[in-house]
């Protein structure tokens, strides 16, 4: 399947942007449309009964799995990466191409490609699938600089 997008006044503008220099009148609405992304994915989903503490096992944010033992105290084991705090959005190709990603290991089993089953039922989303829903956002963003450029 293949996602395509239109912006309105992109043959006028192919004439106006003679050169690259010209081109770079629109990467901060590429960069822009990035940064939504990077702000959408970093929103956790409310949290649900794996975060809940007092059961047999379950997961708290920001420190790791925990556990309750026999005696009644907790354990745990500190394993958590931060991935909220761990989103960057960088450019290359000259910023005409922006990448939102993430260093964290376990990142791709929460919202990349290889989701773990009960992720996506608990709200997270794929990254693919946040791009996806924001697509007119990011657009508008893109097409805001192309109407200033074709304006000025």
């Amino acid at each position: 399947m293949t996602n395509s997008i239109t912006i309105k006044g992109l043959d006028k503008l192919t004439r106006k942007l003679k050169s690259f220099e010209d081109m770079k009148k629109v990467i901060p609405g590429l960069e822009a449309g990035a940064n939504h992304i990077e702000g959408v994915v970093k929103e956790y989903p409310q949290s649900t009964e794996a975060n809940t503490p007092g059961q047999a096992r379950w997961y708290e944010r920001g420190y790791g799995p925990r556990w309750l033992r026999k005696d009644g105290s907790w354990g745990g084991s500190k394993t958590s990466k931060r991935l909220r705090e761990q989103w960057s959005v960088k450019s290359k190709n000259k910023g005409l191409t922006w990448i939102v990603g993430n260093p964290v290991s376990y990142g791709k089993y929460v919202h990349g490609e290889e989701q773990a089953s009960f992720h996506g039922p608990r709200g997270w989303k794929k990254i693919e699938d946040i791009a996806k829903e924001e697509s007119d956002t990011i657009l508008k963003f893109v097409q805001d600089r192309v109407d200033k450029i074709l304006a000025g």
